[in-house]
């Protein structure tokens, strides 16, 4: 079954959904975007990943739930822990470099982070965490000494080929230069 996929360019409008309601005006929201995908809601109607076995609020078994899939608003999938303890909340794309407000991603809605250090070896344009659905992915930009991951429990790291997204779980470390970041969350399926 193919998810259903909402349309990015078109305003989102919510309705009135009450009795007497009919000739209530149309509410336009015109914001930062809202990035729509399927999941399912627990016992206690939190918006969850379908690959969850608990719920990421609540704790409870979603074993006994049929799972059926809705469209909802995607909650943060964690955060990106920097190898200097600064952190990021991830719910949105990153452009990662030494100058990463240049890359084109970034103008058309990535966020940029900036690294910096003395040699650190990191390109302007070094790397991009991008997110698809429940899914984070980690490509190299055509950086010159690459990018590496380190999924939790592999002992070595191994390189990403350049543009090329390569799916990253929690705990894996990326490494780019003589920097790394962790992806951290609690959803772990």
């Amino acid at each position: 079954m193919s998810p259903r996929q909402p349309d990015p360019t078109a305003p989102f409008e919510a309705v009135l959904l009450i009795p007497g309601a009919d000739d209530a005006p149309t509410v336009r929201y015109d914001g930062p975007s809202v990035v729509l995908v399927e999941g399912v809601h627990c016992a206690n109607r939190h918006f969850n990943d379908p690959a969850l076995r608990y719920c990421q609020r609540c704790g409870i078994s979603m074993a006994q739930l049929t799972h059926v899939t809705v469209l909802g608003p995607r909650p943060p999938l964690g955060v990106l822990l920097l190898d200097d303890g600064a952190t990021f909340r991830l719910d949105a794309d990153y452009v990662v470099g030494r100058d990463p407000h240049r890359n084109p991603a970034v103008a058309a809605g990535s966020r940029a982070l900036r690294v910096s250090g003395a040699v650190s070896g990191v390109s302007r344009h070094h790397l991009r965490i991008s997110l698809d659905g429940w899914t984070v992915r980690a490509t190299d930009l055509g950086s010159v000494n690459g990018t590496h991951v380190e999924p939790p429990g592999e002992p070595s790291p191994r390189r990403l080929d350049p543009g090329k997204p390569a799916e990253i779980r929690p705990g894996t470390r990326v490494l780019f230069g003589s920097r790394w970041l962790r992806y951290e969350s609690h959803r772990n399926p």
